[in-house]
């Protein structure tokens, strides 16, 4: 017992260890942590990597599907120079249609499991750091990206696979069936998926195997009347690793029905099996009835599996302690982020969403030019005018902007782009205040986050630029937002939805800077009816009409004329909005002194305004005191104290141990000063 409560005791300092830690920089978590396991046991270093493991993020697919998670360090390795074909999926866990998509693409996975021999489902997810750069080299430009990788595939110079473009789950097998007939450099164990003429020599098709396999029982012929069908290869894809049967495509034009027949290896005889429809599951059952008559026992090709290998194969290596942690701190900074309500905007958010937009969404791109290259420099000449940067942010997006404008009208390499915006922010450095989402956090991993951040930021700077004289354009915020989207936002549906809204609301025709304040919010909300319900919707954050009664009263009036925009402004409930009292409350909300700066690592980066609190309840900027360099809000105040208290127990225990060891060294009569001291 003596010993479990010292285990507990030291497992709990050792979590005041490291949020301590973690507030002096990662570097240092780092660091202890390492130093801090090894004081664990074998068990208690278990028990951290499962928790760890199972904590541990996979994008859209985890280990209950049959899709194969792979990542920079192993897609080569998994996909080049392989005995099978693979189907890669790219995506970005943050993209709505990606969402959407994830379940219809691990349907496929278990579909085609029985091929797995053949073919494997894979998918990358590039929204990860250290997945950034293998999406830009295999020219990733919209999300998701579906390529087809043959057997044997040699790496090399644009060797990117061949593009898949259907989204629906059969038009995607239909296509993978196409690329696997025409597979050039075939491996041993791969079936003849062209179809075959009928003839009378049925000896010799038991013979057209590969050199050295087994001569099968049993031939089975799929008559097709259409040579381009894909069912007939379909169900030989199904058969191909069964021994006893083999199956072949019978292209006959002169036919007047579609059919399946068999061929017995014995006796040469040939009968018709029935179906009562031409369909991959009916042949498919049809196949497996005849040799279950005849007692062979075919596997179910489409079980899902049990088991699935990691991404990279390889033994669980050991974990950074610290990633424990980090699920307290999102879930009190959620906690923090609820009791604030939903009426603030934070400083870490609008650097996040800069973030990725330069090392994430521009990045993946190999060539920048044209209208794309128009697109980035409007977007960077409204974040060096408006964005809340220090005077080391300020400098990096100058910087920034006139490397991009250096190139004139001639294109800009994506990867040297890349690197010389890394050189910047390594030379102004510190830059970003924050590498957390607060705000915009989202209950699970792929929820909110980057696209929360890039609503937020440009209502941010439609209000600043609202409130500036740094250009008479009321367009500038909606002209960046827009050309941004459409060339660089990687959820290509999003993009054509808000192309397609956009032009549908006139945002062209946008006449005042409070215009375009008014636009976005009425935009914005008509997305977050669109998208109430969906799966992209966190359940923490449903998607409503902005802002709530709640939020603010005065924003709702009863419709009382109809207004010339009507149309747009008008929801749900037989009210429509006061837009003047709308306007007020987004340029309060908005305003650069009421940005929040609770999540940073260090508040004194961020250029900082007056302090004060909203009419509509909302808070206000809270300053460097709640900041995230301080944990002291991670972790409850009965937390700390125990924590505290346990602390300086196990330091008198440790005093009182080594007082004890003396003790037995000298073997003699003990008296108050051996433990205490001599005076």
């Amino acid at each position: 017992m003596f010993t479990l409560r010292i285990g507990s005791a030291f497992k709990v300092w050792l979590i005041l260890v490291l949020v301590v830690a973690e507030s002096i920089g990662p570097n240092a978590v780092q660091g202890g942590a390492v130093g801090l396991r090894e004081k664990l046991s074998a068990y208690e270093q278990f028990r951290f990597r499962r928790q760890i493991e199972e904590s541990e993020n996979n994008g859209l697919y985890d280990a209950t599907d049959s899709v194969i998670s792979l990542t920079a360090a192993n897609l080569k390795e998994r996909v080049f120079n392989q005995p099978h074909a693979s189907l890669v999926e790219f995506y970005n866990s943050y993209c709505g249609f990606c969402r959407r998509f994830a379940p219809i693409w691990k349907q496929l996975a278990v579909d085609i499991l029985g091929w797995q021999k053949l073919v494997r489902v894979t998918a990358l997810d590039c929204s990860r750091d250290e997945n950034n750069a293998i999406c830009r080299e295999f020219e990733v430009m919209a999300y998701p990206t579906i390529r087809f990788f043959a057997p044997h595939y040699a790496d090399g110079e644009h060797k990117i696979g061949e593009p898949l473009k259907e989204h629906d789950g059969q038009r995607i097998i239909d296509r993978l069936v196409d690329f696997m007939q025409h597979v050039e450099n075939k491996p041993s164990n791969w079936p003849n998926l062209t179809a075959i003429n009928r003839t009378d020599d049925k000896a010799a098709l038991f013979e057209l195997g590969a050199p050295g396999s087994a001569r099968p029982k049993y031939v089975y012929l799929i008559s097709e009347k259409d040579a381009n069908a894909t069912i007939g290869m379909q169900a030989i894809l199904d058969f191909h690793d069964t021994p006893a049967a083999v199956v072949y495509r019978v292209h006959d034009p002169q036919a007047s029905t579609n059919g399946l027949s068999v061929i017995d290896g014995s006796s040469l005889s040939i009968i018709s099996l029935p179906i009562d429809e031409f369909s991959r599951e009916k042949i498919r059952e049809a196949i497996r009835m005849h040799l279950g008559q005849h007692h062979i026992i075919v596997t179910d090709v489409s079980t899902k599996s049990t088991a699935k290998k990691s991404g990279d194969g390889s033994a669980t290596t050991e974990q950074n302690i610290s990633a424990l942690m980090e699920q307290k701190q999102e879930a009190a900074i959620r906690a923090k982020v609820k009791e604030l309500g939903p009426a603030v905007v934070y400083q870490a958010d609008l650097e996040e969403a800069v973030r990725f937009a330069l090392f994430h969404e521009i990045a993946r791109f190999k060539t920048i030019d044209g209208e794309r290259l128009v697109a980035l420099r409007n977007l960077l000449n409204v974040l060096v005018r408006y964005f809340p940067f220090n005077d080391n942010g300020r400098r990096f997006l100058t910087e920034v902007r006139q490397y991009v404008l250096n190139a004139g009208e001639q294109s800009l390499d994506g990867e040297a782009f890349v690197q010389r915006v890394k050189a910047l922010e390594n030379e102004r450095k510190p830059v970003f205040s924050s590498n957390h989402w607060i705000g915009c956090s989202g209950s699970k991993e792929g929820l909110r986050r980057y696209p929360c951040g890039l609503w937020t930021l440009f209502h941010y700077l439609t209000v600043q630029a609202a409130e500036s004289d740094l250009s008479n354009n009321p367009q500038e915020v909606l002209e960046a937002m827009h050309g941004y989207i459409k060339n660089y936002f990687g959820c290509s549906e999003c993009s054509q939805h808000f192309q397609q809204m956009a032009e549908k609301n006139r945002i062209w025709q946008v006449s005042t800077k409070e215009d375009a304040i008014l636009w976005l919010w009425s935009s914005h909300n008509e997305v977050n009816k669109r998208l109430a319900g969906d799966a992209t919707e966190d359940p923490e954050h449903p998607k409503v009409q902005f802002p709530t009664a709640g939020d603010c009263a005065s924003c709702r009036q009863k419709i009382l004329t109809n207004h010339h925009n009507h149309q747009q402004y008008t929801i749900e409930g037989g009210t429509e909005w006061n837009l003047m009292e709308v306007l007020s409350y987004l340029k309060h909300m908005y305003a650069y002194d009421r940005r929040n700066l609770f999540g940073l690592h260090d508040s004194s980066l961020v250029p900082q305004g007056a302090e004060g609190r909203s009419e509509w309840g909302g808070a206000a900027a809270v300053g460097a005191q709640t900041g995230y360099h301080s944990y002291g809000n991670v972790l409850s105040e009965i937390d700390i104290r125990f924590s505290a208290l346990l602390y300086v127990t196990c330091i008198v225990m440790i005093v009182i141990a080594i007082k004890m060891v003396v003790k037995r060294g000298y073997r003699k009569k003990m008296y108050p000063h051996d433990i205490l001291g001599k005076v």
